[in-house]
């Protein structure tokens, strides 16, 4: 083999292999490393409407700690494995753990639907806390493992962002001048949680 040729094709296997490894890693679509970040600013309410003895302004301080890459992600698995199932657990650095299980499409490699890292409310948990999260992963084909294996997830605090706009909002509902919160997401919405 000429040594120009033989060149050519170490190369292309060295990219083929490049391009590989590009797209083996498993975890989260848009990364394993997250920046977790408390947006707070000031609105101010103006309402009307029947509000008999109640306020009719209310001024607050609005705070949500969000994940600057998205709150939700998918799973990218390892290539080239059959599944219709993927079980998440998470291991918390506080002994803790949290386990979600959603659909896992295997032609795009990815659980159908992206998952809830981040956000906290009555009816659901995040995977993720701060810190280093160990998570475990099981894919499974009608009911048995085709893989499984380990990932690292990290939360690293990013701090507090202040807006620097004080939201002012009219309100016909009068309990918008005694409770703010509901239009807390308008505001960091508008602002870009003041990133």
């Amino acid at each position: 083999m000429h040594r120009g040729n033989f060149m050519k094709s170490v190369i292309s296997v060295f990219i083929f292999l490049l391009s590989l490894s590009a797209h083996a890693e498993v975890g989260f679509k848009n990364g394993n490393q997250k920046t977790a970040v408390l947006a707070q600013g000031r609105i101010v309410v103006h309402c009307f409407g029947n509000n008999p003895g109640g306020p009719s302004h209310g001024s607050f301080i609005c705070r949500e700690e969000i994940l600057t890459a998205g709150e939700y992600d998918y799973f990218v698995g390892p290539a080239g494995i059959k599944g219709d199932s993927v079980t998440l657990t998470a291991l918390h650095q506080d002994g803790s753990q949290r386990t979600k299980t959603v659909d896992y499409d295997s032609a795009k490699g990815q659980s159908k639907k992206s998952i809830n890292l981040w956000i906290a409310t009555l009816l659901q948990r995040p995977l993720l806390d701060p810190g280093t999260n160990t998570v475990r992963y099981k894919i499974t084909s009608n009911g048995k493992v085709t893989a499984s294996g380990e990932f690292v997830a990290e939360i690293k605090d990013g701090g507090t962002k202040n807006c620097s706009r004080t939201g002012s909002y009219t309100s016909n509902t009068p309990s918008d001048c005694q409770n703010g919160t509901s239009l807390c997401r308008r505001y960091f919405n508008e602002n870009n949680y003041c990133l």
